[in-house]
C-alpha cells in the first residue's frame, strides 16, 4: 500500500550559483562524502547535485515531516545501483520516521536537464 508520495523540482542554475558562492561549505552541509564524489565525477556536477537535493526534499514531503531540527541532510544519502538506478540509504531520525510510518519500500526516480532537476518518491508499506 502507498503511504507517501513526494515530488520536488530544483533549478539547476540556482544550484550552480550556490555552489559557486558557497562551494565546499554548501556541499558539506547538504551532501554526504559519497554523494559529493559521485556528483563531482560527472561532466555537469550541478545537475547531479540539484537532482540529489530534489530527492532529499521529495523524501521529506513523502514522509510528511520536512527537515526537523533533530534531522540532518546527511541522514539521506542517494546512491546508485550498478545499472544506474538511484536509491536511498537512510539513517538517524529520518530512518526512524520511515520505520514508524511502516515505509518498507522506497522508490526514487530522478531526472535532470540543463535547466531543471526533479525527483519523485513513493513510499510503500
Amino acid at each position: 500500500m502507498i503511504i507517501g508520495i513526494g515530488n520536488d523540482i530544483f533549478e539547476v542554475t540556482r544550484m550552480k550559483r550556490e555552489l559557486e558562492r558557497d562551494g565546499e561549505s554548501l556541499k558539506r552541509q547538504l551532501f554526504t562524502p559519497r554523494e559529493i564524489v559521485y556528483c563531482e565525477s560527472k561532466r555537469y556536477p550541478e545537475r547531479h547535485f540539484a537532482a540529489r537535493f530534489a530527492a532529499k526534499e521529495a523524501l521529506l514531503k513523502a514522509l510528511s515531516t520536512g527537515l526537523t531540527t533533530e534531522m540532518s541532510w546527511h541522514e539521506v544519502e542517494i546512491q546508485n545501483k550498478q545499472n544506474g538506478q538511484p536509491f536511498f540509504m537512510l539513517s538517524g531520525k529520518i530512518l526512524e520516521t520511515a520505520n514508524r510510518l511502516g515505509a518498507n519500500k522506497l522508490f526514487l526516480s530522478l531526472s535532470h536537464t540543463e535547466e531543471w532537476a526533479s525527483a519523485n518518491v513513493i513510499l510503500e508499506s
